[in-house]
């Protein structure tokens, strides 16, 4: 045989598959999104009632309703916890700042910020590292991995779960460059996961509800407005949750799942909304949807925009600086546009 011939069936062999990268596969396997349409699935389907197709359809809404109250609360749980430590730890570094201001011991204050951030953090690397390592990194690559056919596992356990929101806390009152998004998104689907099954088995409980739900198809879209979920109560986008479930992680939806998804994620972000304002003493105040705060900006100063279209109309068009005066009145902008306002 030809040289070149022999050396073009070489490369053509597949190589062997190195034996550490043949234990990393092991350790997963894929799930079965294809439902067996065999003798016994018809029968049973077949003698399933209207009825019986009704209360499974209100069945789904109810567990979807589920996920997105429990998404909520448990977003709420983190943000509360979040803003109490940091506010401990600041109070603390305060304190120590107003004692050693005068006899110039400022390094002392530097030296307790780094000691607390690092005990929080070390707390939180502690419990992931020694309790679930499973609950590491953001979640995201995990759940994207199965919803589309992965299964890796204990990725959606309920300590998986718990050990994630602990380690969220810990991070973020840390002082980490981290967010929320992530371990949010991972916690609805954990969420989602526990809730349709209707059992836990990290608590070796059945609770003989929702058996119908327990195939890997159903399973899947309630993950998926898990994700929805943790996305919406982390923004405040309800509709934001939905298309990061259809953009970016499921690849299996139809018309009914969205409004499912939707539904999940408006309850998420009205449950956090909700329990956030009668946290702050002010309930019924929705004005908290979502994760993201800025801090409270307290203020006398009162902005009265009566006619913003015609102030921006003026804007585009008129190639004269726009000068706003910020008082308890309306908007003085020049003797023209007054006009115009008072016209209007």
């Amino acid at each position: 045989m030809h040289p070149s011939l022999l050396q073009d069936s070489v490369r053509g062999c597949p190589k062997e598959i190195p034996h550490n990268e043949k234990l990393l596969s092991l350790k997963y396997e894929s799930l079965d999104y294809d439902n067996s349409e065999n003798q016994l699935f018809l029968e049973e389907e077949r003698r399933m009632s209207f009825l019986g197709f009704k209360c499974l359809e209100i069945s789904r809404w109810v567990i979807c309703g589920l996920i997105g109250f429990l998404t909520g609360l448990i977003a709420c749980c983190i943000d509360i916890a979040v803003e109490n430590l940091a506010g401990v730890k600041y109070y603390v570094v305060k304190q120590n700042i107003e004692k050693f201001t005068e006899v110039g011991g400022l390094s002392i204050s530097l030296i307790l910020w780094a000691v607390l951030n690092s005990a929080f953090v070390m707390v939180g690397a502690v419990i992931v590292a020694f309790f679930e390592p499973g609950a590491a990194g953001s979640g995201i690559p995990q759940i994207k991995c199965y919803l589309n056919g992965v299964k890796i596992p204990r990725v959606v356990r309920l300590k998986t779960l718990v050990v994630k929101v602990c380690g969220v806390i810990c991070s973020v009152a840390g002082g980490l460059a981290v967010g929320k998004e992530g371990p949010m998104i991972h916690s609805g689907a954990v969420v989602a996961a526990g809730v349709s099954q209707g059992r836990s088995t990290s608590l070796k409980k059945d609770f003989k509800i929702f058996e119908y739900f327990r195939r890997d198809t159903e399973k899947r879209d309630f993950v998926s407005a898990g994700a929805a979920a943790g996305v919406s109560a982390a923004f405040g986008a309800p509709v934001g949750g939905v298309l990061f479930s259809l953009e970016e992680g499921a690849s299996f939806w139809n018309q009914m799942l969205t409004w499912r998804i939707f539904f999940a994620s408006m309850i998420s972000t009205f449950t956090l909304n909700f329990f956030l304002s009668i946290y702050n003493n002010k309930p019924g105040d929705l004005s908290s949807p979502g994760l993201i705060n800025f801090g409270r900006f307290e203020s006398d100063v009162s902005v009265c925009l009566p006619k913003p279209c015609v102030i921006s109309v003026y804007r585009v068009s008129s190639p004269k600086p726009c000068v706003v005066s910020l008082s308890t009145e309306c908007l003085v902008l020049n003797p023209v546009l007054s006009l115009c306002l008072q016209s209007v």
